[in-house]
């Protein structure tokens, strides 16, 4: 009996490792799109740029089987999508880009600490 209850209350380690490396990769991606918004005001030839990487990037991860990698890839391939339109769109649409792209970034940085949150929480009830 206490076996049976141990499997309900403790997660498999396999989705502690997704959940892991999915709060890692979030993390990543709202740091890329802020430091992406703060380079591609200074600097808008490396805005497109890494607008055109992170838009790649994205897409791969929309491609993925897992649906929050899909969603962290759709977050980034628009966010991708706004610094490039940003700096060659219309001038109204740079700040609206901007604020746009801020809170993306936002957004995947705090999908990052909920899933490292929830991680943690399930590392604990295993050990």
């Amino acid at each position: 009996m206490d076996e049976e209850n141990r499997r309900k209350f403790f997660p498999p380690a396999r989705k502690l490792e997704k959940l892991g490396v999915a709060a890692i990769a979030d993390i990543a991606g709202g740091v890329f799109l802020f430091v992406l918004g703060i380079l591609g005001a200074r600097f808008p030839l490396l805005g497109i740029i890494l607008g055109g990487l992170s838009v790649i990037a994205g897409i791969a991860a929309i491609r993925s089987r897992d649906p929050a990698d899909r969603k962290a890839g759709a977050i980034l391939a628009a966010g991708g999508g706004l610094a490039i339109l940003s700096r060659v769109g219309a001038v109204f649409f740079q700040p609206l880009a901007g604020t746009l792209l801020s809170i993306g970034a936002f957004g995947l940085f705090a999908m990052g600490i909920w899933k490292g949150i929830r991680f943690l929480m399930g590392l604990r009830r295993r050990g």
